[in-house]
């Protein structure tokens, strides 16, 4: 898989509930890891698991472990703590003495590992590299982990991954404005009477409109261009006899 097939498959998955599992998917084939994590960090509340496959190696309790309290102990959470902003890492550049924490129960110290401790129930004597992306209210954590061999992630590998940083974290982003609408506001839909004089193309532009998507994120979420976006919104102004956005509201029910 190249980067941009990565990217093509994240970029068709926004707006869809299985876009967390299709981001972990497209980033675990391109650098080659075959268990992945992918969790959402907020602040003063608990961090909660989005997408994860270690169940298919019997490590359930440990991504539900880390999630719960040991990612407060993630150095690389740490040091990115308030900067909101996204990054590569590789597992073994940090290091970390544990020391007892009487609110975390769920960590053993284990010198062997590449962070020096281990969550109970994780897999063990695995390598692990990452993405961290902010879709402007949570840090999204993506971890790639395999088991260590005398070969590390080569630094292609980290370049590869480096090079979707930027696009991972705008992907999120507008999946997150695609699927947490604001606050005190309502759903509106197209009035079945008028969505009839649309085409089926026509009204899934509408409907991305009235979730207040801009024309970025309309291409995006439907991979077509910005132009093609722009065109359907003319022919829906068109075919209900309108000749803005705020109609188009005043339309909705």
């Amino acid at each position: 898989m190249t980067t941009q097939d990565a990217l093509d498959e994240i970029i068709s998955a926004i707006g869809d509930p299985a876009f967390p599992a299709c981001v972990g998917h497209a980033l675990a084939a391109l650098t080659g890891f075959d268990l992945v994590a992918v969790l959402a960090h907020r602040c003063r509340s608990a961090s909660s698991v989005l997408f994860d496959n270690f169940d298919r190696i019997g490590c359930r309790s440990g991504i539900e472990r880390y999630a719960r309290s040991t990612h407060r102990i993630n150095p690389v959470l740490a040091e990115n703590a308030g900067a909101r902003r996204s990054r590569v890492w590789r597992a073994s550049d940090f290091t970390r003495t544990l020391t007892p924490d009487p609110e975390i129960e769920d960590v053993i110290a284990a010198p062997d590992e590449e962070l020096g401790y281990r969550t109970i129930g994780w897999p063990a004597w695995h390598e692990e590299i990452g993405l961290l992306a902010h879709d402007g209210n949570e840090v999204i954590e993506i971890g790639f982990y395999r088991e260590r061999s005398a070969k590390a992630a080569s630094p292609r590998t980290l370049r590869m991954l480096d090079a979707l940083r930027r696009p991972v974290t705008a992907a999120f982003r507008r999946h997150a404005a695609l699927t947490r609408p604001a606050a005190g506001r309502r759903e509106r839909i197209i009035p079945a009477q008028h969505a009839s004089r649309l085409t089926p193309r026509e009204r899934e532009v509408a409907e991305l409109l009235l979730r207040g998507c801009s024309t970025d994120a309309v291409a995006m979420r439907l991979s077509i261009s910005r132009h093609t976006v722009k065109d359907h919104r003319k022919h829906i102004f068109a075919g209900l006899g309108i000749s803005s956005l705020a109609e188009l509201f005043a339309l909705a029910e």
